[in-house]
């Protein structure tokens, strides 16, 4: 399963999003789909999670059912492309009037009123889901999103910049393409929208990367030092990470966790210049003091869990 779609299956099956904010999600997915007006409301993707999670958010919030249609369409050499539709002009039309939208009124922009502060991420991640493309961040890390109006581009490049930060902008065959290129801008992105464990594989990903530029380039250190560094960061990256996926950094004590969000960003730094970095700035060894307490938190989480 390749990382793109283990981030849209993520956020498919995101409880909070689909319970409390699924109008904002699926006003999401319909204004950046394949299409959303009166001739025609549809949505295309490799995805079965998130079709199933478009035809049932329609069907739950408007009231329609038999006519949304859910198709796979097979395709020689490549993914399958799941098809959903609202087939009846007259469900469209109600569709159209739940989102705000009269009849006949351009679709191709984004009314404000069908959004609070809170429901922003919700809104993001169904457009994520409509539009937006991934590479594995093992090759390189880019994310996009095609969109094939300026209106919504114009929108979306707006919220974007104001809860997030700004992206590139470009035009590729008649198409908007609002990008991210850096790994920070990626990851922070995957967070805001519902995909937290995407957004820590990642990062543990850029980890090893950066690890091993780092072992590449000191040429005078010895294999075993080196291999050392780099299994210590990792183990203690893991720590973290579990914390992470099992009631947040939050429960952490706040030294514990400054140090913990300094170690996940900075995989290369030594002890020393962790403890240089800190807002209060300690010794190595009381770096390595507060590493064993995060590592002992994240082995009573192990022991709950049943594991060792």
């Amino acid at each position: 399963m390749s990382f793109a779609y283990r981030i849209k299956n993520e956020i498919a099956s995101n409880r909070p999003f689909r319970q409390h904010y699924k109008k904002a999600q699926a006003y999401g997915l319909l204004l950046y789909g394949k299409m959303f007006d009166a001739q025609g409301i549809s949505i295309h993707t490799e995805h079965k999670s998130v079709a199933r999670l478009f035809a049932d958010s329609i069907a739950d919030l408007v009231g329609i059912t038999d006519s949304i249609t859910l198709r796979e369409v097979k395709r020689n050499g490549k993914r399958s492309m799941f098809v959903v539709t609202v087939d009846s002009p007259s469900d469209r039309e109600a569709v159209l009037r739940f989102f705000g939208y009269v009849s006949g009124e351009d679709t191709g922009h984004i009314l404000w009123d069908n959004l609070s502060a809170g429901e922003i991420p919700a809104f993001l991640s169904g457009a994520f889901l409509a539009c937006a493309a991934v590479t594995d961040p093992e090759k390189s890390y880019h994310v996009e999103f095609c969109i094939p109006g300026k209106s919504l581009c114009d929108d979306l490049y707006r919220l974007l910049c104001e809860n997030l930060a700004e992206p590139k902008i470009t035009v590729r065959r008649n198409d908007y393409i609002l990008y991210y290129k850096e790994s920070e801008h990626i990851e922070d992105l995957l967070t805001y929208i519902g995909a937290g464990k995407a957004s820590l594989e990642m990062m543990e990903v850029k980890i090893v990367k950066e690890l091993r530029n780092k072992v590449n380039r000191a040429t005078n250190c010895e294999t075993a030092n080196i291999t050392k560094v780099i299994d210590a960061s990792m183990k203690q990256t893991q720590d973290i990470r579990l914390i992470a996926e099992n009631g947040g950094l939050e429960a952490l004590d706040e030294d514990l966790r400054e140090l913990a969000r300094l170690r996940m960003e900075n995989p290369e730094m030594s002890l020393r210049e962790l403890g240089e970095n800190l807002s209060e700035k300690i010794s190595r060894s009381g770096v390595n003091h507060r590493l064993k307490r995060i590592a002992q938190f994240a082995q009573e989480i192990r022991i709950k869990q049943g594991g060792a």
